[in-house]
């Protein structure tokens, strides 16, 4: 089941973000930037087609994708991964996986 995903999207909390970053071994600069910082995602959602733009004071980016369709990601300004990245429906929970460099 899809769910309507379209809107302005303000990051309400980041808990274990930090854990998640530092597991990547994003640097500590990095790591203590971007766990003070509050994002915008603005998503354009046709159906399984998402337009992603994401926007904060430390970085901004877009990521567009379709539901069930692998497609190549790159984590530039955190950890500079170049990855295999995969979105799909558990249930009305959208859930990536990244495959790269570091998993």
């Amino acid at each position: 089941m899809t769910r309507d995903q379209n809107g302005t999207w303000e990051m309400e909390s980041n808990e274990n973000f930090e854990g998640y970053m530092k597991a990547l071994d994003i640097d500590f600069a990095t790591r203590k930037i971007a766990v003070h910082l509050t994002q915008t995602k603005v998503i354009d959602q046709d159906g399984d087609n998402f337009k992603t733009k994401t926007t904060s004071t430390f970085r901004n980016y877009d990521v567009d994708f379709t539901v069930g369709v692998e497609f190549d990601e790159y984590t530039k300004g955190m950890d500079n991964r170049h990855v295999k990245a995969l979105v799909t429906w558990e249930g009305d929970v959208l859930v990536c996986v990244q495959k790269g460099e570091k998993e």
